[in-house]
């Protein structure tokens, strides 16, 4: 009731608050989604943008500091999402602007202008408001302002999540500043107000289609764009063909028909086992591998595509090749999460994983030991599994080779039978003991002939070449010899290195850090985090510790178990593509609630140890991994719970940095808060959590928390200002 009482009064400097927080989330999530994409789907994009953004919004908190009341407020919510429109497009023109080739991830050096130029002009925007808008809300308003923008981040992440995420990035950046539009305007100007609403609606959509197709021109893909979706975990494109040419946040996922490698492959694959009558095979509907696979003498064949709307999707923008397949009564299309799908009380006789390289965290659930002790145990006793790497045999130095020896490394600690096929794309094939894995030949091609396979586009004479035996001999020593850290979900060690192979061949790599860091022990950031730890207590010593430090703490933190927990969802429930919004929605709930509850403490300053102490348990309680393992009650109470910590101990550190001076109070601690989340960004984002894993990584954080308590208790000590 409160927040709808504050925008009666529009345009009110707590009106304005709440649409500032509403304008930044929509663009930041927008950015985030289209950095991803940009990226070929990395996670990689949580700490390049998070920590761009926060580094800017802590600059423009600064800014509003020393610009006091000369900056006009009314028109900086819209100027957030008119520039964030602005970094959209140039994150979709990136390949054009750095002449990069179709599908090339934009990771290297050379695209940092780009970054730059697309999140921190919208973040300065955003933060230079919160300061001033802070000071017009009187002696309480550093607390009262970061609540206030929270309940607008809650309102906008609810909103992207639900409604704008399908429409695409142009249409969410209109609507959105439609809305601000209308409620800037509605109480002064009535009439303009309805005519902008109106407006926004009718723009909307054409909007989206000219923007998407001119992306297509810009990513320089080949023909024109057919059709296109904004689903909740990805962005799908259809080049028109024949063939069509299928693409998924900007990377080609496949082209069908393609009778040249995808139908020889889907033979082979299926002649891997004596006689498949239950086939489960993840990623066979994107590629058409089911249309070849149908072909044989199964009794159940499950094709699996995590995402609801490609299934749907597929068989229209394929046609009627793949209609007649999935009339087979034999053939099932599944949208399900493959951690779901594959566990079955009828076991498989093979499992078949065509869904890509773990070049994500969500696609590197598929290729963990945890999911492969998950297939063994629904595989019958001879069945067998078929992994796809998108390395080539002639390239087994460097990443190529890293990532194939991770792979079979973790394959080996499941299964104790491992061998691997050659190919542009190698197969790696493992089962029991009592399967009866061959790479002959000549066993193949009897088991092709048994069958009774009739397929005008394979003779069985090329099996020789497909599986070539010269070549399957040197591959399978390296594949035995291979010793590698496992794959897990706690530690996704394939995840850089097959990120890696996406990237331009050209330029120093983003990622090259985390490759340099792969199979070296993570002593730097032990050792980084104990000179942290140091300085914190140190700095208690001073006569005056700096509350700003405790500020940057508390940013750190925050935005680490943001990222820690947004990557466990990612994990164990899939992508974040969509629900990013909603989780941030959940996060800024709780920072709202925790910013506006401690408004009403009459010294909040003394409470900022106890919620330093309860920040040590959430860090704890990550660690645990029982949010991997519960996500869907877990991480969004943590979620709100790690909000509800920062937004609550914001006033108690305001009040320590600025000691009456509102002004002075929100710019300073707001700006200190930034840069300890940018900070963290950067390092839990790109380094920590896929060097170190997130158990040391949310111990690391539970640390700091405990190192900072020490200098808040002196300041008490010297004197915590009380309330006006």
């Amino acid at each position: 009731m409160a927040v709808v009482h504050i925008l009666r009064q529009s345009p009110s400097a707590g009106a304005r608050v709440v649409l500032l927080g509403f304008a930044a989330v929509i663009a930041q999530t927008v950015l985030l989604r289209e950095a991803m994409a940009a990226m070929g789907g990395s996670e990689l994009a949580w700490g390049a943008v998070m920590a761009l953004w926060l580094l800017g919004m802590g600059a423009g908190a600064r800014i509003g500091v020393l610009r006091g009341d000369r900056v006009p407020t009314a028109a900086l919510p819209l100027l957030v999402l008119v520039l964030a429109g602005a970094g959209v497009v140039l994150f979709r023109a990136a390949p054009a602007l750095l002449g990069a080739t179709p599908g090339e991830a934009i990771t290297t050096w050379r695209s940092l202008w780009l970054w730059a130029a697309a999140v921190l002009p919208p973040a300065v925007m955003g933060g230079m408001a919160f300061p001033l808008l802070a000071h017009r809300l009187g002696p309480r308003g550093p607390g009262r302002a970061y609540g206030l923008e929270a309940v607008g981040s809650l309102l906008g992440g609810v909103g992207l999540s639900i409604l704008l995420a399908p429409l695409g990035a142009a249409a969410a950046v209109v609507l959105s500043l439609a809305v601000v539009a209308t409620l800037e305007l509605v109480h002064r100007r009535p009439v303009l107000a309805v005519a902008v609403a109106a407006a926004g609606a009718l723009l909307a959509a054409p909007a989206a289609d000219l923007f998407e197709s001119a992306g297509w021109g810009w990513g320089e893909h080949p023909g024109h764009l057919a059709a296109w979706r904004e689903t909740r975990q990805q962005r799908l494109e259809l080049g028109a063909g024949p063939p069509s040419s299928l693409y998924a946040d900007g990377r080609l996922v496949a082209t069908f028909p393609d009778p040249y490698s995808t139908v020889p492959r889907a033979h082979l694959i299926m002649l891997l086992h004596p006689a498949p009558r239950r086939v489960i095979a993840l990623g066979s509907l994107a590629d058409g591998s089911v249309n070849t696979m149908a072909r044989h003498p199964v009794r159940r064949l499950v094709a699996v595509e995590e995402d609801p709307e490609l299934v749907r999707l597929l068989p229209g923008w394929y046609g009627p090749d793949l209609q007649r397949t999935l009339a087979d009564p034999r053939v099932h299309a599944v949208a399900a999460d493959p951690l779901r799908a594959v566990p079955s009380p009828v076991p498989w006789d093979m499992v078949v994983l065509l869904d890509g390289n773990p070049t994500t965290i969500r696609h590197n659930r598929s290729r963990t030991v945890e999911f492969f002790r998950t297939c063994r145990r629904s595989l019958r006793p001879d069945g067998v599994l078929v992994l796809r790497v998108e390395v080539s045999d002639t390239y087994l130095g460097g990443g190529g080779g890293a990532l194939v020896a991770v792979l079979a490394s973790t394959l080996r600690a499941v299964f104790p039978q491992v061998a691997a096929i050659p190919g542009e794309e190698i197969l790696l094939v493992a089962g029991r003991e009592e399967a009866r894995l061959t790479l002959d030949p000549v066993e193949l091609e009897s088991r092709w002939r048994a069958r009774a396979v009739a397929d005008p586009r394979f003779s069985p004479d090329t099996l020789a070449l497909v599986a070539d035996p010269g070549r399957a001999t040197a591959l399978n020593e390296f594949v035995q010899s291979a010793r590698a850290s496992l794959n897990t979900t706690a530690r996704p060690r394939a995840v850089p290195l097959a990120a890696a192979l996406l990237e331009a061949r050209s330029g120093r790599s983003l990622l090259g850090l985390s490759r340099w860091l792969e199979g070296r022990p993570p002593t730097a950031l032990a050792v980084g985090l104990a000179a942290a730890c140091l300085l914190l207590l140190i700095l208690a010593l001073l006569p005056r510790p700096p509350a700003s430090a405790t500020a940057a703490v508390i940013g750190l933190t925050s935005m680490g178990w943001w990222l820690l927990l947004i990557a466990s969802w990612q994990a164990s429930r899939g992508s974040v593509y969509a629900e990013v919004g909603a989780l941030t929605a959940v996060f800024m709930a709780g920072l709202g609630g925790g910013a506006l509850a401690a408004t009403r403490w009459d010294r909040p300053a003394r409470r900022v140890p106890l919620l330093l102490g309860a920040g040590i348990v959430v860090s704890a309680l990550i660690a645990s991994q029982t949010p991997v393992l519960h996500p869907l009650l877990l991480v969004p109470v943590l979620l709100a719970a790690g909000g509800f910590l920062t937004g609550a101990a914001f006033p108690g550190v305001a009040d320590l940095v600025g000691r009456g001076r509102s002004r002075q109070a929100a710019g300073i601690a707001f700006a200190a808060d930034e840069a300890g989340a940018a900070g963290a960004a950067l390092l839990v984002g790109i380094v920590a959590l896929p060097w170190a894993g997130m158990v040391a990584t949310a111990g690391g954080l539970g640390l700091l928390c405990l190192a900072a308590i020490p200098a808040v208790l002196v300041s008490l000590r010297r004197g915590a200002p009380r309330r006006p």
